[in-house]
């Protein structure tokens, strides 16, 4: 006996037998399938079963009638699971006692495919405990995939990773569509069009002991490159003779293509195990439509991977440049300290010979400075804070330049406050700093006329600690003034490496501070440190004027 099972409106939760011999009028004035809902016609539809199944007949009903969402003109073929909505009632058409029986055939055959959106007829056993998929009003279901499009679309817009992107399109598939199951395949081989399963999703945890994933839909979906719809897949002669069909039950099922630019990526399948279920065309449409944006969405991340690793090359070849350039630099000034020393050697000349080392001894400690550098730049790092009195980093930096400076002939000049109070910074970080900046500034600074000066005190009104290193060289331009501290440029030419700059600032932003300089052409420069008393700065701290 054939039943309608009303899901939707006044006369939710009745069950109507159908008669196979006679025409069954569906409204308020039927005998068989008599509705209360107001909105429903006294004589709306009726059904009439022959040669060829079940047809439905529109009888000129002012608000029409739909089966699964899609408008019914004149008469259409109905199928076991069926939704037939007429004004606010829905119903499903479906048989509670008749059971299934299907063959198992080991050939997959491609060749007697059917039009795409073709289902069997099938009969399956249930209960009242089944769960049917209600399909909405037209025009609400339009705004739900609309809603659904936009909530795919922004989601994959924020993300760039594949995997990223796999898990939430099927995170809203599931949500959506209430799958009992499915997955998200990319092609591995396209030649052979195998596919590997990225993303498994049950609704039941106790099922994932197997992957449901049937070659003869996948095949048919990439090889046509449409989307499958089947309100029974076991029967569907597109898939009839699949064994993979039928060893996995897989009473109504979605699988659609993810398109690439020119070629198909893979396919998004779902399907469910519940009898009477059955997608409708609309969530084909939809479940297509998010393919597509799946599609774009992978195409677009390989692209930005694509352009990343070529920056990342690019980069790594231009570190590469300038670090070869600087160590060639150090190497030739050891190489000439080297050629003193062995000369004075052989004229058994001390003087020479201490000539000689000091030019060793110079290109050793640049050797030294650019591999802690290097280090200190390309590694990510959290400070470790320690109370400390800076007034004796400080004279420990200075100690470490006088040579230098005296080999200039460069003044060294000091303002240290010894009263201002420890402060919570990383030892070795800060020293590092104050000493490129000190190193800069010689650099920068005439020889015999050079003058550079190391201030430190400590604000109690902005609670920060501020340490200054001012030459009386060149100055920078101003549109040079934030490039300085972009890692190989250098104002210096070959005497820079151009990463001094660079890992002053990144040590100073790590212990939440803010690094400024005051410059201009022809009057000298200043930079100015600033580390907070709690190792934390606000925002109106880090942007603020300095």
């Amino acid at each position: 006996m054939l039943t309608l099972y009303v899901l939707q409106g006044p006369d939710k939760g009745r069950r109507f037998d159908l008669p196979t011999d006679e025409v069954i009028n569906l409204g308020r004035s039927s005998e068989a399938v008599p509705l209360t809902d107001l909105s429903v016609s006294r004589r709306h539809a009726h059904l009439e079963h022959g040669r060829d199944g079940w047809m439905l007949w529109e009888d000129g009903s002012s608000n029409g009638v739909f089966i699964n969402g899609v408008k019914v003109n004149k008469a259409a073929k109905v199928k076991m699971g069926d939704q037939i909505r007429m004004g606010s009632t829905l119903l499903v058409f479906g048989s509670p006692n008749q059971a299934v029986t299907v063959s198992d055939n080991a050939a997959i055959d491609m060749k007697g495919a059917t039009k795409p959106g073709d289902s069997a007829i099938i009969s399956t056993t249930t209960s009242d405990d089944s769960v049917v998929l209600a399909a909405p009003e037209p025009s609400a279901a339009a705004m739900a995939h609309f809603r659904v499009l936009l909530q795919v679309s922004t989601a994959l817009s924020a993300l760039f990773d594949v995997d990223q992107i796999l898990n939430r399109v099927m995170d809203i598939v599931f949500e959506q569509l209430r799958a009992d199951r499915g997955f998200i395949a990319l092609v591995e081989d396209e030649a052979s069009a195998t596919v590997n399963p990225r993303v498994v999703r049950y609704r039941d945890e106790e099922q994932v002991t197997k992957i449901a994933v049937s070659q003869t839909i996948i095949q048919h979906v990439i090889s046509r490159k449409e989307g499958v719809l089947s309100s029974d897949a076991m029967t569907d002669q597109r898939f009839s003779k699949g064994k993979s069909v039928h060893n996995l039950a897989i009473r109504s099922a979605i699988c659609v293509p993810i398109p690439g630019r020119d070629r198909i990526l893979g396919v998004i399948d779902i399907d469910s195990l519940v009898a009477n279920f059955s997608y409708t065309r609309d969530q084909l449409r939809l479940c297509t439509a998010i393919g597509q944006l799946t599609g774009m969405a992978i195409e677009n991340t390989r692209l930005y991977q694509e352009n990343v690793q070529r920056e990342r090359l690019a980069a790594a070849g231009e570190t590469v440049a300038s670090l070869s350039h600087s160590i060639k630099n150090i190497l030739q000034g050891m190489r000439g300290g080297a050629d003193v020393v062995e000369l004075a050697l052989r004229k058994n000349s001390m003087e020479e010979a201490r000539t000689g080392w000091k030019m060793l001894e110079r290109n050793l400690d640049k050797i030294g400075a650019l591999t802690l550098n290097m280090l200190a730049y390309s590694k990510a790092r959290r400070p470790t804070l320690e109370m400390t009195h800076l007034p004796h980093i400080l004279n420990e930096c200075l100690e470490l330049v006088k040579t230098a400076a005296a080999d200039k002939k460069v003044t060294l000049l000091t303002e240290i406050s010894t009263t201002q109070p420890p402060v919570p910074v990383d030892a070795d970080g800060v020293h590092q700093a104050v000493l490129n900046l000190l190193v800069n500034a010689i650099d920068a600074v005439e020889t015999r006329q050079g003058v550079v000066t190391l201030s430190s005190d400590f604000d109690s009104v902005s609670q920060m600690a501020q340490i200054e290193v001012q030459d009386n060289g060149v100055g920078i331009a101003e549109k040079d003034q934030e490039k300085i501290f972009e890692p190989f440029f250098s104002t210096k030419g070959q005497r820079g490496t151009g990463l001094g700059l660079a890992v002053t600032r990144k040590i100073v932003e790590e212990h939440g501070g803010r690094i400024q300089v005051i410059s201009k052409v022809g009057q000298g420069t200043t930079i100015r440190l600033k580390l907070p008393l709690n190792g934390l700065m606000t925002a109106d701290q880090t942007h603020g004027p300095g």
